[in-house]
Parts: C-alpha cells; structure tokens; sequence
C-alpha cells in the first residue's frame, strides 16, 4: 500500500467512532490497521524516496526531555479529531518539528509567525518533514485564533500545490486541537514549555530530541526591532529539517566504514578555552596501513538541563585541532568556526595530515576554540577515526608551502619559492590548505571581502577567490556541509573563506601532472585584493594560512 494510503488509515484508525451502538466497525478498523502496519515496510518505503537509511523504532529507551535523549512516545488530538502516533507513523527516516505560536515575527507588532510564510516553508522543506503546530498561550482565546491563523493558512497554501503535493503536505502538517496544557502527552507538555530550546523542539530520524535554533531572516530587516533588526521567518524551521538530513547521511557514512579505529580524546567533560591530550596511537606499523584519517568533534552546551541560547558559546571563533610534532610545534590538522550559542557536530577529512602520525605511539594533540578573555565552556567529545578505505595510495609527507597575515601592501614581502621533495614513487601530489579572512578594517576586510590566492606548482597556477563574502546568504548554502544553522548571530552573510559553526573547507587541488620527474616541485604564492597584487596601501585584516604540498604513495 503507498504510505500516503497507509498513512490515511492511521489516522481514520486513530479516529474516535461514532457511537452507532454496533461494534463491528470499529473492531473491522482496528483490524484493518494492524494489518496494514503489520505489512507496512519502513525501510523499503524510505528507499522508495530517496530519504536514506530507516532507522528502526526504540520502543524500548531509556526516554529523557533533554537533548540528545531519545523520544518516549506521543499522541496529538488533531482539529480533524484525529489523534497522531509518532510510533504508529514512525518511518526512521523522517524528521518531525513543532512551532511554537509564541514566537513573533516583529516586536514591534507581535503577531504570531504561524500567520505568515508557510508557502516558503513547503517550499524549502525536505519532503521527510512533519510539522506540528502546538499553541503554548495560555489564554484561550488567543490559543483559538492563532489556530485559525495557521488553518487558514495551510488551506490556502494546499490549494496552490499540485495535487500529488497537496496530499502529501496534507499528511504532514498537524494542528494541535487546544494548546499545550491540553495535550494528552506529559513529557511533551514538559518539553514544548521551553525545556529543550526557546525556538521549539524537534525529533530527528534517529529519535533524539533536538532544539530548534533562531528564525531571524537576514533579508527582513525591521528598524522597530530593538537591538536585532531582524523578523523571524516561519520558512527558516525548514534548514532545521535539511541540517537533520545532512546528520543522517553523515552517520551512514561512518557506520557503513569497515573496522574503524577510533582513538578517543575527549568524551563528555566540560572544557574551557582550549585543553591538551596525549593519547597511545597504533603502531608506526598499523598506522602504515591507514589510508583515511577523520576528526569526529561533537561540542556540546555545558547546561543539559538549559536552552541553547545562553549556554554555549556565543561567539564564531577560530577552532584549531592540532598535533605536536617531535620538535615541540604545533601543527594545524583541522580548522573550524564555533557557533553563535548553538551546538556542533563536525567531522572532518583531515587524511592529507596523516604524514605527521605515522610514527604513532603517545601523541599530544590541542583542541583550542575560544580566547582567554572569553573561554566559552563546552561539553566536548572528539575522536579520530582511522580507516583503511581501499585508496591507491596514501599521504607519505606533507611539507607546508605558505603561510599568511597581515593583508596589506607588504603581505607578498619576502615569499620566496619553496623547493618540495618529490619521491620517484608518487602517486599524487596535492595542494592541501586552510585559509580563513578576518578583520573588518578596509571594505570590510578580510571577513567580509573577496580576497584572492595564487598558488603555482611548477607552472601550473590555481586560483581561489571567496565571491560569497559579498552575499547576505551565503552561509545559508552550507548547511549540507555541515553548517550548524539557525545560530542567534550573523550567521547567515557569506564570508571569506569560512561560516560560523562549520568546519573550514579546505582548498584542495590535485596537481599531480604537473610535478615533472626531476623529484622536486617549485611551489610559489601570492595573495590579491580585486585581481591586484599587492594589495592596496591600507589595513585589509588578517590572512590566516596553512598551505602544504602534500606527496601520496
């Protein structure tokens, strides 16, 4: 049976009968759903829509109301008189999402965000989301009109979509008869008061409750907003959804790898500013065998039992992971922005650094995120992952090739071409570089501008500008790679060469076929301002770089 059908049967199933003094209809209903559940296939119909891995229903927990905790079982009373089971319709691969109607779209005219904008939200959804309308007024009547609100609206929005459309929404778009004090569900009544987030709560596809970040939309500026000029947009709780899809596909990523080795440094504490932690890697011998090497960090609020908001970090700061190499320095394996107060999880492809651990045994790595003035305490867990994933060849040395700083008319003073050894043996030779702009000094510069690089190995030159630093939404584009959105900052404006609250994506450039076999490459850079090198007399901020030529066998 299609699900949409099958779903259909939940609900009239779920429905009160009417009391016709004959049994038999209802007995007929409970009998024909059980046997459609019974026959429903939830990991077939996930692969059906492209939505991935079904992850099979926890019916057994422990169940919690704080985040990362997994979801006990619910029921909502819909305005229909249905009631909805999230374990009856439970796919594993669908996303589930409840808006509160006490967020205003403007101080100024306090009206409820459910009054505006659900055609952008359908618009921008995943088709894997269920939306679930909860008034938290505790006035009646206020509780009343607001449902009449998002009821007209979804009768109007429905009207436009096609047909098929139509249907589908229709299924995952649920209005709460009453408010919360109403709900026949205590720990969701717990929940939607504010528990987990201040912007609502969500179910992602592995059953764990999750809060929901700020809808401040970087296009509504409002003057009349005080101190944060910006409306909130009913069609931002959508990037919540795809963020939920990226974990999802992420996850299966890491669970479809073979025999992992995992070195764990951090798993839970609560850390300030930066910490050291020297861990007994595999041996030089089995580290020979790695081929992959990724950096899994999962920062955390410091208060389980608080909001987001106001309990993480609040500010995008540079975040190193580095590792000491044997003369005492450190060494940049990964970068990363933290989030304006929200949590992160990243996991990061730092293969071309495996270079500096093929020694193993007791290693010390750093893991640093905030400023002294400012330690920003998170609850962290990071492992690195070791994996030996079939690749022809492997990261044998890394040598680094350019560094940056201050962006000015002198920042090309003094680079002199690097002479890199290149084995007779090798396989690939990569350009492998982290590079962020900071500082808002001169046209914004280098947070906010499109500053170039040349980077020229053996002739052959690559050029990387940062176009999206001129955008209001660039960062809105990163959520498939991993960029936390919804933050309570700026978060959206495209930067040069970073979001907040994602990883640095580094620059990557194949430049195997243009190493000639005299076992040597000519690396050379240089850095530009609106094609011109040098920049211009003035202060364009800071440049920071790590660039290395990195040779395979």
């Amino acid at each position: 049976m299609p699900r949409r059908s099958l779903l259909l049967v939940f609900l009239a199933a779920c429905a009160t009968p009417a009391d016709t003094g004959d049994d038999s209809a209802a007995d007929t209903a409970d009998t024909a759903d059980t046997a459609d559940t019974a026959s429903f296939d939830a990991a077939a119909w996930c692969a059906e829509q492209g939505f991935g891995v079904s992850i099979p229903w926890d019916a057994v927990g422990p169940y919690g109301v704080l985040r990362h905790q997994t979801a006990d079982d619910f029921e909502i009373t819909q305005t229909d008189g249905t009631t909805w089971r999230l374990s009856e319709a439970w796919t594993g691969c669908e996303n589930y999402l409840f808006i509160r109607d006490d967020i205003v779209r403007t101080a100024s005219k306090a009206d409820t965000i459910w009054s505006k904008d659900l055609d952008d939200l359908l618009a921008g959804s995943p088709r894997n989301t269920h939306y679930f309308f909860v008034s938290t007024y505790a006035q009646d009547e206020s509780s009343a009109a607001n449902r009449e609100e998002i009821l007209a609206q979804i009768d109007k929005q429905l009207a436009k979509l096609s047909a098929e459309d139509a249907a589908w929404w229709a299924e995952r778009l649920h209005v709460a008869d009453g408010s919360v004090k109403t709900l026949e569900t205590e720990w969701l009544k717990d929940v939607l008061r504010g528990r987990v987030a201040t912007y609502g709560l969500a179910i992602d596809r592995y059953q764990q409750l999750r809060g929901m970040g700020s809808f401040a939309d970087v296009t509504r500026s409002d003057a009349s907003n005080e101190g944060w000029p910006f409306q909130n947009n009913l069609a931002f709780a959508a990037h919540e959804s795809r963020f939920f899809n990226m974990e999802a596909t992420r996850q299966a990523a890491l669970d479809a790898q073979a025999d992992p080795t995992i070195v764990q440094l951090w798993d839970g504490e609560v850390i300030s500013e930066y910490a050291d932690m020297t861990v007994e890697l595999p041996s030089a011998a089995e580290m020979a065998e790695f081929d992959t090497l990724q950096i899994d960090i999962d920062m955390r609020c410091p208060d389980p039992e608080a909001t987001e908001q106001g309990n993480c970090g609040a500010w995008d700061y540079i975040a190193n992971f580095y590792v000491q190499d044997s003369d005492g320095s450190w060494i940049e394996m990964s970068r990363f922005i933290t989030t304006y107060h929200r949590e992160a999880r990243w996991v990061a492809d730092a293969t071309p650094m495996l270079p500096f651990l093929l020694e193993g045994g007791a290693k010390t790595f750093r893991w640093s995120w905030a400023p002294s003035w400012n330690v920003q305490p998170t609850e962290t867990r990071l492992q690195l992952r070791l994996t030996n994933q079939g690749k022809p060849y492997k990261p044998r040395a890394a040598t680094l090739v350019a560094t940056g700083g201050n962006f000015n008319s002198t920042y090309n003073d003094g680079r002199e071409t690097v002479t890199v050894p290149v084995s007779a043996t090798a396989k690939k030779v990569q350009l492998w570089a982290n590079l962020t702009g900071h500082g808002m000094e001169s046209d914004n510069c280098a947070e906010f501008c499109n500053h170039q690089h040349e980077f020229t190995v053996d002739g052959e030159a690559y050029f990387q500008e940062y176009t999206s630093a001129q955008t209001q939404t660039g960062c809105i584009d990163q959520i498939e790679n991993q960029m936390t959105p919804n933050q309570s900052g700026t978060w959206w404006y495209g930067r040069g060469g970073w979001c907040p609250g994602q990883i640095v994506m580094p620059i990557d450039v194949d430049f195997t076929t243009a190493v000639g076999a005299d076992g040597e490459a000519q690396v050379s850079y240089q850095g530009l301002y609106e094609d011109s090198a040098p920049p211009p007399e003035g202060s364009y901020g800071n440049i920071v770089l790590n660039a290395w030529l990195v040779v395979y066998e």
